[in-house]
Parts: C-alpha cells; structure tokens; sequence
C-alpha cells in the first residue's frame, strides 16, 4: 500500500510538471504576440492551448525521425522545461481583474461541481481499463516508444489516425505511467472548464451562470467516463472550445494575432480526431460573416481567409502526411474507394461503413426527426444506440430559446455552429462521444438562457426545476458508473494493479499469463480478446475491426489444416490465443466449412498451454 501511495504522488508529481511545462512553453510563444488578455485565467487557457500543441508535435518530430528512444525523449523533456521556465518568467499583459459576486446558484453549483471533480479524479488514479484505451489511445504510442519512431502497425487501423493527444500519452508511458496519461486527460477537463468560465466572462459578459454551465458539462454521464480514461475526446474539445473563443476575440479586436490562433487551434483539434475536420470549415464561413458585417474588401477578406487557413494547415496537416506516407491514404481507413489504403481491403471498408450506419437508432426520416429525444433519453452505454449517455439536460433547457425575442450575437453564432455541427455528426457516426465539443458549447449556451430568464421567476424557477431534474439524472448514472468501478481501495493502494484490472477486464488474467509465461521472441494471434493489445507485453497481431478478419481470410484460402498451418508460420505466429464463445460458439462468423477446417488445424497442429473460462491459449510448434 506505501509503495502504491508514493506512486500515486510521484504520478500527480508528474502531471504538476507537465501542466507547468506545457503552459510555461505556451506563454513563451505568446509573450511574442501582441496580444492584451483580458484576465488571467484567458492568459493560462490560451497558454496551456499552444502548450499542448507545440509539445506534442515535438513528440512527432522524434517519432518521424526514430528518435524516441530514452536520450531522444529525455532531452527534448529538459528542453522544454527550459524554454518553460523562460515562459513563466515573462510576464503576459493582463487587464485588471474586475470583482464578481456568486448568487446561491452558483455557489451551489460550485459545490457539486467539485464533487463531482473529486470523484473523477479518484476515478483516474485506477490503471488504464478504458476499451480504446488499451485498444490504440495508449497501444499505438506504447508501440511506437518500443520501436522507438512511427511504424506501420499490422492490423491496427487506428493507428492511422491523426493522434496529436497521444503524443502526450507517449510521454507518460516513457515515464512508465498509464494513470499519468489518465491524468492528462482529467486536466484537459479542468482547462475546457476553465474555458467555459471564460466564455461566460468575457464574451458572453453577462452570464451569470458560468459554475452552472461547467457543471452541466461535467455531469453528461459520457464526459464524466472519459473524464478518467486516457481518450483524445477532450483534447478535441479543450481545443475546439479555445478556437472557437478565439474567433470570438478576433470579431471584437480585429488583431491577427487571434485569428491565428484561431486557425492554429483548429487545425490542431483536426489533428487530435477526424471528427475535428470540420472546425476549420465553419471557420472560414465565420470570417465570412465577419467581413459582411463589417463590409470587408474583398481583398481583405481573402487575406484573413488566407491566414486562418494557413495557420490551421500548418496545425493540422503533419498527421494527415504521416499517415499519406505510410499507408498511402491521408484518412486511413476512410474513403478506401479513392486512396485505398496498406493493411486494408473492400471488404473490411464495406464492413466498416456498415458499423458506422448501424450506430445509433436508425437513418430514416423519423429517426432524424426523433434524433434529439433518443440521444437525450434512450442513448445507453457500450451500446450501438449511441454508445453513451447524454441525459436530458439540452433536451429540456433549449426551447426556450424560442421565448426570447432577442439573442445576442455570440449565442446566435454558437447556435449556428451547433446546428451545423450536429447535422454533419448525424450523417456520420452517430456516437455521443464525438458530440462532447458541442456539450461544452451548449452548457455555456444554457447559463446565457438562465440569465435572460432570470428576471422573469415563474419561468425561471421551472428552467431550475429542469436543470435540477436532469442533473439528478446524469448523477444517477454516474454514481453507478463509480460503484461498478469502485476505484477507492485501487486509488488507496488497498487493491493491487493486477486485483483492479482482473475484477474490472475479464480477459485480463489471460494476458497476464501470456506476460509472464511465454518467451520473449514469441507472436500471439488474438482472435476475440478484444483487443486490448497495450496489456500484451509480447509481439501479438489483431485484427482492431473485425476481429476474425484474418483467420477467415486464411481460412477460405487454404484447403486443408496443413496449408493453414504452413501459412500461420509464414506469418510468424508461435501462439494463438482466443475466446472460445464468439470464435466457435454462436455468435462466430466462421461459417460451418471454416469451422471445420480450424478444428483439424488446431487437433493436428496445436498444443493447448493455458485455458480459463472461455478462453483458450495455444502453441504452435
């Protein structure tokens, strides 16, 4: 128990480090703009902004050039806690800070809210059990710190995908720390809060709610899971939230220098997660309407044009490279029919298509038409209905939108991005998840509607009773979520890492085995073990999709045991190693034939080394 706790505190060591290294390196390159923030919490959240981002593409000039070995990382690490400590040493130009009370809402509120940030942070200082977590979040970077530069990774497709967020994660597992990279995570919560705070302060003005609106955003049970688990969603957001501020800076100052900002957070959010690629976009038809309201020249207007386009392509285009270059697709896996793609093939693209329509609850026109009740009210976690919880909050509190005469600009130009935003997620892959940038956006607008309504009591009192009601909700959720998890004996050091990961992973113990049982050269082919290739600590092959994508493809090619065999070792595989139930139990996609074939192979060929539950460990001599 001691050695966990001194742990823990060398992990929260760790993260202090991190928050003062990117931040410091932050206010370094923005001491240079000229730029008068109007507070200094802006000064810290754009900081922390630029922070991340240079940071992280530090990380991915040393993976371009295999250089991630302990020298590689340990000198860039000493390097930027110099130029960090140069950055907290230039003080950045603030406004005086103007007084602000907090009504008995907002002190409730804040309260909650810190409940809530309590439990979350206990939350992180479990090991790592979040799916795509152990699936590519923290798999792909553990790979590429092991071969110490970026590699094509077999089977994996996620590992082409743009992954500015992981190269923070990569830090923390040089550092042999999965909860730091957790940890990272929780942060980015803290910094979208902060930026919520800020919208509320010093674009909206007026709001009067900004503990609530952070509140509301915590509590969506989807944003509280992710909270603690080392997923990009919220670097996609926290830089998304700050574009998206900054926009608002430059349509009031008219100084390039938030404009630039504006493009270089966009383009970085588009390098954290595809879903992002949309920002830059809505950017441009952002500053188009600026330029008509204002009645740019057009010559003007196409300078702006092209400076937040640039600085967004400087932010966002290395990973779309990287992935062009080793795949031959800058979306890979996506639009397979244009630019095909390594490691990939049409039926893997189809299916792949086919998941994503089938996410949600349907692509008919009434399914449209009734998109926002079931996303509020019959979303479900780990499920194909959305795969996540919204809760009813935006549901309840967003009509009454329609009893204001009057918005003022900034919730209009929120609105309008929400909406479109929205419309393009409900083309695409309809997960709750990829929705969290717009919860922040719509729990500021929500504290705007609280304040226009706050003279008017009846009304206002019943859009309490609704907050309430949907908090209540989400809160329902959440407690669960925390009670199957019960994180506090691992948190204390009272449970073991092995103990948590066993009682909350099934597969768990079988990948243990595999770690300490098999011999360092061997190759483990996972078939249904859910790919949770970050807990293997041998070579292993899986398919990250379809999980029997492979096999089956040997299968229909060869004809006999034997040839499958001679094609196993041509692979390299030494071992194989899978769950009995969705292989060869009912739900398996073998068809009977296949079935047939696998069966001799493995009586012939296999040697049975480890069985628990379902499943099964085999050699391959």
């Amino acid at each position: 128990m001691r050695t966990t706790l001194v742990q823990q505190g060398v992990t929260i060591l760790f993260l202090a480090g991190w928050c003062l290294i990117t931040t410091g390196v932050g206010r370094l390159c923005l001491n240079a703009a000229a730029i008068r923030f109007a507070s200094r919490g802006e000064g810290l959240f754009l900081s922390a902004g630029i922070g991340l981002v240079i940071t992280g593409y530090a990380v991915f000039l040393l993976g371009v050039t295999g250089s991630l070995a302990a020298s590689g990382i340990g000198l860039l690490l000493i390097s930027l806690a110099l130029f960090s400590v140069a950055g907290w040493l230039r003080p950045i130009r603030t406004a005086p800070a103007a007084p602000s009370g907090r009504s008995v809402w907002e002190l409730s509120a804040l309260l909650l809210l810190g409940i809530l940030l309590l439990a979350g942070f206990v939350l992180t200082l479990t090991p790592e059990n979040g799916k795509d977590a152990l699936i590519y979040h923290l798999a792909v970077p553990k790979l590429y710190l092991l071969h110490h530069g970026f590699y094509f990774i077999p089977g994996n497709a996620f590992a082409g995908y743009p992954m500015l967020g992981e190269m923070h994660y990569l830090l923390a597992l040089f550092l042999q720390n999965d909860i730091l990279a957790k940890a990272m995570n929780y942060a980015l919560l803290c910094g979208t809060l902060l930026g919520i705070g800020l919208f509320a302060r010093h674009v909206l003005q007026n709001q009067q709610f900004p503990s609530l609106s952070m509140l509301i955003f915590v509590s969506i049970p989807s944003v509280f899971a992710i909270s603690h688990a080392a997923y990009n969603d919220l670097f996609v957001t926290f830089l998304t939230l700050a574009a998206i501020y900054s926009f608002f800076r430059w349509s009031e100052d008219r100084l390039s220098a938030w404009l630039i900002l504006c493009g270089l957070f966009s383009g970085s959010a588009a390098a954290c997660k595809y879903t992002a690629l949309l920002a830059t976009p809505l950017g441009c038809l952002g500053i188009l309407w600026c330029a008509s309201r204002r009645k740019t020249e057009t010559l003007q207007t196409l300078r702006l044009l092209a400076l937040y386009v640039a600085a967004a392509l400087i932010a966002g285009s290395p990973f779309y490279l990287k992935s062009w270059l080793m795949t031959g697709n800058p979306f890979y896996p996506f639009f397979y029919g244009i630019f095909g793609g390594r490691g990939w093939d049409g039926d893997q693209a189809r299916l792949y298509d086919l998941f994503i329509q089938n996410l949600g609850m349907g692509r008919n026109l009434l399914d449209y038409l009734l998109l926002p009740w079931n996303l509020s009210l019959r979303a479900k976690m780990d499920s194909p209905q959305f795969d996540g919880i919204l809760g009813p909050i935006f549901l309840l509190t967003l009509p009454f939108l329609a009893g204001l005469r009057h918005w003022e600009t900034p919730v209009r130009v929120l609105l309008i991005y929400v909406l479109l935003t929205f419309l393009f997620w409900a083309s695409s892959a309809q997960q709750i998840r990829y929705l969290i940038p717009l919860f922040a956006v719509l729990a500021i607008v929500t504290g705007a509607i609280l304040t226009r309504y706050r003279c008017r009591k009846r009304i206002f009192v019943l859009l309490l009773c609704l907050v309430a009601v949907s908090l209540a909700f989400n809160g329902y959720h959440i407690v669960r979520d925390f009670m199957k998890i019960s994180p506090l004996r691992a948190a204390a050091g009272i449970e073991s890492r092995d103990d948590f990961l066993t009682r909350t992973l099934p597969p768990y113990r079988m990948y243990r085995f595999v770690n300490r049982n098999l011999p360092p050269d061997a190759r483990v082919f996972l078939l249904y073990m859910k790919n949770y290739t970050f807990l293997c600590d041998r070579d292993c092959y899986a398919d990250s999709m379809f999980e029997a994508h492979t096999l089956q493809k040997i299968l229909r090619e060869e004809s006999s045991a034997e040839s499958v065999r001679s094609r196993m070792k041509t692979i390299g595989f030494t071992h194989i190693l899978y769950d009995e139930t969705y292989l060869l139990g009912e739900p398996s996609p073998l068809s009977a034939e296949e079935k047939s074939i696998f069966l001799d192979f493995q009586e012939r060929y296999l040697r049975s080394v480890w069985q628990e539950g379902p499943y099964r460990l085999y050699h391959l001599p």
